[in-house]
């Protein structure tokens, strides 16, 4: 049966028509996942990033949205330009309404309005999570490169004891001293990585202020060595705060691996705090691993999960052990440019 779709821009008042749409539409990608918001929907969405622009649609007859796309506006390096960029995330089209092409018209329309915005010399992309194969489909409607099982996203359980005491390293938080000399080094960290928005002391000020609460959210941390210098650091959200990640769907051998190890918790619901910006100095990945393992454990009553982003291939994989049994995804990167990005990069992602 043909279906008569109209499509807008996302708006406050449709926070719970939202939240109603993909509580009724869980991922269908191998890990199963349905989100349920803390605060109101529109404000959540901001408060994750500010940058967000949404579509959704409506169809005649039928009360509430079906079908929503979400597009977060920034800057970013490409191949050592830097360039605005648009990421597609969160496409959502209600079960039953679903094969009628709707999902190609909300791409399209994300697609026309980020090329509304910066024409054809921005970077249009996205993640796809593996074995999504509607996703997959979307994306080779516009992406003219697809870059397989570059990112892997690992979700570590909170610690359930004090991680071993170094002296060595001194975790702490962020000074305002302190902001030139970290971002300098983040920066100098990713200055080859692709999709990387280069930070300054203004922009990681204004972006760990940003809260709809009374208290930040956001906050950033910095582990230095005997003599005071900075090591290594990252930022921390605490997007449980905003939203609860509901577990739907395991594959078999992570939901055995689960039972044993109890990496996600018994009730599939998670409380994640999220790793951004995370870099260590040259030689310094152990300053990293212990700042890890304190907010593991010293921030273990804020959040059930600490998950983290990182190319395949980057070190910073080496932040945790990933085992077979490890709560982790690993995510493919379709993208369109003004030119073909050179697939030996690595890529960053938040």
């Amino acid at each position: 049966m043909d279906q008569t779709f109209s499509l807008r821009q996302l708006r406050p008042e449709d926070g719970s028509a939202y939240a109603a749409l993909l509580a009724a539409s869980p991922d269908t990608g191998s890990v199963g996942m349905a989100v349920h918001f803390e605060i109101d929907p529109f404000q959540a969405l901001l408060g994750l990033h500010s940058d967000t622009v949404g579509v959704v649609a409506e169809t005649p007859g039928y009360t509430g949205l079906i079908g929503s796309g979400l597009i977060r506006f920034r800057s970013c390096q490409w191949d050592g330009q830097a360039l605005p960029s648009a990421l597609l995330n969160t496409l959502v089209v209600h079960p039953d309404f679903r094969r009628h092409g709707l999902a190609s018209q909300l791409a399209k329309w994300r697609e026309d309005s980020a090329r509304a915005r910066f024409g054809e010399q921005g970077v249009i992309w996205a993640i796809i999570q593996s074995n999504n194969t509607g996703s997959e489909r979307t994306a080779q409607k516009w992406a003219s490169q697809f870059l397989m099982h570059r990112l892997v996203t690992v979700s570590n359980k909170m610690r359930s004891n004090p991680p071993s005491s170094s002296g060595d390293f001194t975790v702490r938080p962020l000074q305002p001293d302190d902001f030139e000399t970290v971002v300098e080094q983040q920066n100098g960290f990713y200055q080859d990585y692709n999709l990387y928005p280069s930070e300054t002391s203004a922009s990681l000020s204004a972006w760990l202020t940003e809260t709809p609460f009374e208290t930040p959210f956001r906050h950033y941390l910095v582990v230095t060595g005997k003599a005071g210098d900075i090591l290594a650091g990252f930022a921390l959200a605490e997007i449980g705060r905003l939203r609860k990640t509901i577990i739907t769907h395991l594959p078999p051998f992570l939901r055995l691996g689960n039972r044993l190890l109890h990496v996600l918790p018994p009730d599939g619901v998670l409380r994640e705090l999220v790793i951004s910006r995370a870099w260590f100095a040259s030689r310094q990945i152990e300053a990293l691993r212990s700042l890890f393992e304190t907010v593991r454990w010293e921030w273990r009553d804020r959040g059930t999960s600490l998950i983290f982003f990182a190319d395949v291939r980057s070190p910073l994989v080496e932040l945790s052990a990933v085992r077979p049994w490890t709560g982790k995804t690993i995510e493919s990167f379709a993208l369109r440019g003004p030119t073909l990005c050179s697939p030996d990069r690595l890529f960053y992602y938040a």
